[in-house]
């Protein structure tokens, strides 16, 4: 199950790969939005040199086929618009599926389309037997999209993350793939 750094999955609107050092300026730009990194499990970064560390992570985990991080391009103009990993959870065989797209290009459909062609990655490529998402329960944009690509409620998670000392309810949800 290796897939070389320089792979990609494309979809009618987008493509997808391996992140790249010279995708840092647009992932830092993000996180300067107010309310930007509310619902996410990590915090601002102070500087665009905090963020080098967690980008080399994520090609050392895809280079061993441990996660796959995909950063989310326009596939025409290749203009970055946001980010998309898979990481296998502790049950074999379902996967976690975690997103966010650039505010600048929030409410286009990105997501949608992103979360599906991921989908179609681990159910072919991955074997998966099914893909699991939490997200922030006052998140209701990020329910839409997992709702819209057949994800169904799973369960609530009243301490879902903690985020400056306090607890985050999240509802975590389940694709399962026909077999």
């Amino acid at each position: 199950m290796a897939f070389p750094i320089e792979f990609t999955l494309a979809s009618q609107n987008l493509t997808l790969r391996a992140p790249r050092e010279e995708d840092i300026p647009h992932i830092f730009s993000a996180t300067r939005y107010p309310g930007f990194n509310d619902g996410m499990q990590w915090a601002p970064p102070e500087s665009m040199g905090e963020l080098f560390p967690n980008l080399h992570a994520h090609i050392e985990a895809w280079k061993k086929a441990e996660a796959f991080g995909f950063v989310i391009t326009e596939r025409e103009s290749e203009k970055f618009l946001g980010r998309i990993s898979l990481r296998p959870t502790q049950d074999t065989g379902t996967w976690d599926i975690g997103y966010w797209t650039h505010p600048e290009n929030q409410r286009k459909g990105i997501m949608t389309e992103a979360i599906g062609r991921v989908l179609q990655f681990a159910e072919e490529e991955l074997k998966a037997k099914d893909v699991v998402a939490a997200y922030a329960t006052w998140n209701k944009a990020s329910q839409r999209v997992l709702e819209k690509n057949g994800f169904i409620y799973l369960k609530h998670l009243p301490k879902g993350f903690k985020k400056k000392g306090k607890w985050v309810p999240e509802n975590l949800m389940i694709h399962k793939f026909k077999r």
